[in-house]
């Protein structure tokens, strides 16, 4: 009975965020702002009918005007969510391509100028343009990283982050703010996954590339710091340090 009752209420929440998504679908125009409202507004309804408490910690750390590339553990595809309502200051995502397929959210997506990233391509061609929009996102707004590529799912370990998303952000000298989101309890059918209880979102301090010690801003070195950052966040989460 108990599984039947979750299901149902897992249904319920992903009804409520389309519905929200085809109520809201024609307000969304060519401005940022506008568009990130609406987002915003959309997932603090989605997660006020999933019943989740969602705690913030330390949003000062995102700083008021100076842009940011967020980089996070990645649990599920409500992460998003999560830091929609979270954030307020606009913020456009790194996302799969293959999610350009789903009209709706493709919309959506666009709409906030998310940079899309073919995940699985080894053309040089696409993989530098990939690298091409992200810098030119970081260099006009705020950029949110998922650096371990895809949602870890049932796994509560962190991937190793890949160094693709931190190419070019070195000569950009974007401040990083590492973030560790963290989720008492998952329900799920099948991939659709919603959390349970509370889910708290912890912003670190921000650094820059040229912070690193020794100097080692490259790629793959700001991947290794970057998830050393966002894992002194989750120990002190574990140990119940604010």
């Amino acid at each position: 009975m108990k599984k039947i009752r979750d299901a149902f209420r897992m249904m319920c929440v992903f009804i409520r965020l389309v519905f929200e998504m085809l109520k809201h679908y024609f307000s969304l125009n060519d401005d940022l702002q506008n568009n990130f409202i609406i987002c915003k507004k959309i997932c603090q309804r989605v997660v006020r009918s999933a019943r989740i408490q969602l705690q913030i910690q330390d949003r000062e750390n995102l700083g008021q005007h100076e842009p940011f590339l967020l980089v996070s553990n990645h649990r599920c595809f409500f992460d998003v969510v999560f830091l929609l309502a979270a954030v307020e200051r606009p913020i456009r995502f790194v996302a799969a391509k293959e999610l350009l397929s789903y009209p709706i959210l493709r919309k959506y997506l666009n709409s906030i100028q998310c940079v899309t990233l073919d995940r699985y391509t080894k053309k040089i061609s696409k993989i530098k343009k990939s690298v091409t929009d992200m810098k030119t996102a970081l260099a006009s707004g705020n950029l949110v990283l998922f650096p371990e590529g895809e949602c870890s799912y049932y796994d509560r370990r962190m991937k190793r982050f890949k160094k693709g998303g931190f190419m070019g952000v070195s000569e950009l000298g974007t401040r990083i703010i590492p973030t560790f989101i963290s989720m008492d309890k998952i329900q799920n059918i099948g991939r659709w996954m919603i959390p349970q209880g509370e889910v708290r979102i912890i912003f670190g301090e921000g650094f820059y590339p040229n912070e690193i010690p020794k100097g080692h801003n490259m790629p793959g070195e700001l991947a290794v710091y970057s998830q050393q950052k966002v894992l002194e966040l989750q120990e002190m989460t574990e140990k119940g340090i604010s």
